[in-house]
């Protein structure tokens, strides 16, 4: 599978149902401090992040691997720019020719890097567009076992949303199987209206533990300055549902 696949959800829909996730918003916000540092939003999707960004007049571009993802986005920042800021780049292998001040990748897109390889490529392209005082930041959650061992073929319901296209509201269950080996779980979503399933969306997402992310970013040279545990900052702990990093070049 390739990041691409990912994408057989249309924005339009991607954005419907994730309607709810606005509980980071005002931590990018916050921790972006001066309007004119540049910004680059790694897997920036429909442009979910970068919008309330470009509102607040900060100095933001992005780049995702859909393009369909990107003209979804791009015309959503038409009203208030007049150039397009979201660009078609693989995450793994980008290279835009500029640094910048700040690099992320937000609400778990992280996790689509279904290989340590591919994990490695994607911090050598950032590499490339960072000096010594650009910082990197991770946001992804912390696995739970009461998620990854969950029995096998159970729908489980995990959100309903309205769908802006067909006219009503969608409801979502979701089947996981966890392949302990790899570190990959294989999520099913199974959408229904009016108890009827009619659609599905099969995607798989890499297990990232801390222990294996803090010795993945000091091995490709990055420094660690902070982990934490929630979107208000507090420090990392074994009670902690997200592992945001916030790094920068060891030089």
């Amino acid at each position: 599978m390739t990041l691409k696949d990912y994408y057989q959800l249309n924005p339009q829909r991607y954005n419907d149902q994730f309607w709810w996730k606005t509980n980071d918003i005002e931590f990018w916000k916050n921790l972006f401090k001066y309007k004119n540092h540049t910004i680059l939003e790694l897997a920036a999707g429909t442009g979910r992040i970068g919008l309330p960004l470009i509102k607040e007049g900060f100095n933001y571009q992005g780049i995702d691997i859909s393009q369909s993802y990107c003209n979804y986005a791009n015309k959503q920042f038409k009203k208030y720019l007049n150039k397009e800021i979201i660009y078609n780049e693989d995450i793994r292998k980008f290279n835009l020719n500029k640094k910048f001040d700040y690099i992320f990748i937000g609400f778990n897109s992280w996790l689509h890097l279904l290989s340590y390889k591919d994990a490695k490529d994607c911090l050598r392209s950032i590499k490339k567009h960072m000096r010594a005082t650009s910082k990197l930041y991770i946001d992804i959650f912390v696995p739970s076992p009461l998620f990854l061992y969950r029995p096998k073929d159970v729908a489980v319901p995990v959100l309903e949303f309205f769908d802006s296209q067909k006219k009503e509201i969608i409801f979502v269950d979701e089947i996981i199987d966890y392949n302990k080996k790899e570190e990959i779980i294989d999520i099913n979503w199974l959408y229904k209206n009016k108890n009827k399933y009619f659609s599905e969306f099969n995607f798989k997402m890499k297990i990232y533990y801390p222990d294996k992310m803090i010795n993945l970013l000091t091995e490709n040279n990055f420094i660690i300055n902070n982990i934490w545990g929630d979107y208000a900052k507090r420090k990392f702990n074994e009670d902690s549902n997200l592992q945001i990093y916030d790094c920068q070049l060891n030089i």
